[in-house]
């Protein structure tokens, strides 16, 4: 489980996290986040992405409905916001994750033996700008002397949720 707070392979780059902290020294995370799951994993007979948001509970449980029934391993990457270690206000946990899959920066898909199935394509799909600004660990990316960090979240938004 990676929570937000203390820097993994999993964070996103430039984020403020305790084994990270922005400062002087470092902007934040200097590396790309890590992309679960790895596409060296080639046995696993099935791979699914969601979130949790209320409005697509029913995803989720048949995600894990079929992940349980396919034979062989089966692995489900799930995105909950962490209020504390993203820095935001609890009442706006559900509406920020909704802005990353809705950024695509989350995109909701399955891999069901080799095959590859988005699951969820935004009518509208936002710039990945609107789900980084609403973060305190992204605050400092939106200083004049950041400016490459962030075009590099959100080339590599783009790169992940390209078939969003």
């Amino acid at each position: 489980m990676n929570t937000g707070i203390q820097r993994s392979s999993a964070s996103p780059l430039g984020a403020d996290t305790t084994t990270s902290p922005v400062g002087e020294a470092i902007p934040g995370k200097r590396s790309f986040g890590r992309i679960l799951p790895p596409s060296s994993w080639p046995t696993t007979s099935y791979v699914a992405q969601s979130a949790t948001i209320p409005n697509r509970w029913g995803e989720l449980i048949n995600k894990v409905r079929k992940a349980l029934e396919v034979p062989g391993p089966s692995f489900i990457n799930v995105l909950a916001s962490c209020n504390r270690g993203w820095r935001h206000n609890i009442d706006e946990t559900l509406e920020l994750t909704q802005l990353a899959v809705d950024t695509c920066y989350w995109p909701l898909y399955e891999v069901v033996n080799g095959e590859y199935r988005l699951t969820y394509k935004p009518k509208e799909k936002k710039p990945v700008a609107e789900w980084l600004k609403r973060q305190g660990r992204f605050r400092h990316l939106f200083r004049p002397e950041n400016e490459g960090i962030l075009s590099g979240c959100k080339r590599r938004s783009t790169r992940i949720g390209s078939a969003c």
